[in-house]
């Protein structure tokens, strides 16, 4: 079976428009039934089952239940697709020290996730190889799912990124290929299908889709680790302004501190809030003579990492402590005034730093939120952190290369 088989259909017929209601069921829900099919698409029961069985049939789908609907008569089949031939999607986050490769399966089970701790991303060639080495790597390294199972890959790009045209203005932006779309150069260099997204709005997509989808229509997604972003989920849709580069948080003016941000101004948010922000007072602060467990490291000359910090924090570490503590009070400030600006049904924290314990980040923040939102507009903003933790970019990114795959098969873009 070809990926485009078993992927939504642009023509508009009966047969496609049955055949890409129940596509949309099983990616949603897993498998479907008749009657589900016949609700969504307003045809008859009738109808919808002689395209079921023709697609049955061609073994595009597979019975895999029956389920009883009523307390007489026969039991409902419940339809899904063959799992050793249906199309899978994978995922890759780039983060500045770690690199993390995903496989989801049709329905959205994750399949495997490789870790890379040893990476460091820079904007470099060589940064751009690696990564490109990992990946081919790991699609070769599948058991029992050939590479050509692999209907679309979605790379997280940290920075201003434009996923409708493919293209990053920041990360791998290099001048000799300043005209090229990112996607198309690594599409050429792993023979792929690639699409690129931001990170944080990947993380956000995944977010609702596996767990706030239900529940939520309107959310903001905080992503706090070496840096600081905000995915925006408006009406269950995701905002990405008009060239894809909404919702750069950290790059709010706010601070007259002198400080120099990665963007190239002054007092971003990001300079006081964010891993590397902790980084720099780590540092200071050791310097000055401060005792801290990551003392020796910083001696040494060694880089400090969020996840060295998280862990100093583990260890009960006093200085690590009072600046995860500052940076969760001072980001709380920040996103009362997102919820005066917004008005969001719910607050969710993300990133490296959400992973530190709650009464360490996230009473600070709910804290300053109280302190300095609207208490109408915040009394019932439930602020949390994602269960998905360290994972959750690289699922969102795989989710992503489904949902970009399924809508340019439905447009009628060429895979």
């Amino acid at each position: 079976m070809t990926n485009r088989l078993i992927l939504p259909t642009p023509e508009k017929s009966v047969g496609n428009t049955i055949r890409n209601s129940l596509i949309q069921q099983i990616m949603q829900n897993g498998s479907f039934i008749i009657p589900e099919i016949a609700a969504a698409t307003g045809y008859s029961l009738t109808t919808v089952a002689k395209y079921v069985s023709e697609m049955l049939a061609e073994g595009f789908i597979t019975e895999i239940d029956r389920v009883c609907l009523h307390t007489k008569g026969r039991k409902t089949v419940r339809y899904g697709i063959r799992p050793e031939t249906c199309p899978c999607f994978m995922g890759v986050d780039m983060r500045a020290f770690e690199l993390n490769i995903g496989l989801m399966d049709f329905v959205g089970r994750p399949i495997r996730i490789e870790h890379h701790t040893d990476f460091r991303l820079d904007n470099t060639r060589k940064s751009l190889d690696t990564v490109c080495h990992h990946i081919l790597d790991f699609a070769n390294s599948l058991d029992g799912i050939a590479p050509e199972r692999i209907a679309g890959v979605n790379i997280n790009v940290p920075g201003r990124v434009n996923s409708r045209s493919g293209t990053s203005a920041t990360t791998f932006h290099f001048e000799e290929t300043v005209d090229t779309p990112l996607t198309d150069i690594l599409s050429e260099r792993l023979g792929m299908r690639i699409f690129i997204e931001n990170d944080t709005k990947a993380m956000a997509y995944g977010a609702y889709v596996s767990g706030f989808k239900q529940q939520y229509k309107n959310l903001l997604y905080v992503n706090i680790g070496w840096g600081l972003g905000l995915g925006i989920i408006i009406d269950g849709k995701l905002c990405h302004g008009k060239d894809g580069y909404s919702g750069e948080f950290g790059h709010i003016h706010m601070y007259n501190n002198n400080i120099l941000c990665h963007c190239g101004k002054t007092g971003c948010i990001e300079t006081e809030v964010s891993g590397r922000a902790i980084q720099r007072k780590l540092i200071e602060r050791i310097q000055s003579g401060d005792a801290s467990l990551l003392a020796p490291k910083v001696r040494a000359g060694e880089t400090i990492t969020t996840s060295d910090i998280i862990d100093a924090v583990e260890r009960e570490d006093p200085l690590c402590i009072e600046l995860i503590m500052q940076t969760g009070s001072e980001l709380g400030h920040h996103i009362a005034g997102l919820i005066n600006l917004f008005n969001p049904e719910i607050i969710v924290i993300g990133g490296n730093l959400a992973q530190a314990e709650a009464c360490y980040f996230l009473q600070p923040i709910e804290l300053a939120v109280r302190k300095y939102s609207l208490k109408l507009m915040s009394q019932n903003v439930p602020i949390v952190t994602h269960p998905s933790g360290s994972d959750a970019a690289v699922l969102g990114a795989c989710l992503i290369a489904r949902s970009r795959v399924s809508e340019s098969e439905t447009a009628g873009i060429p895979a």
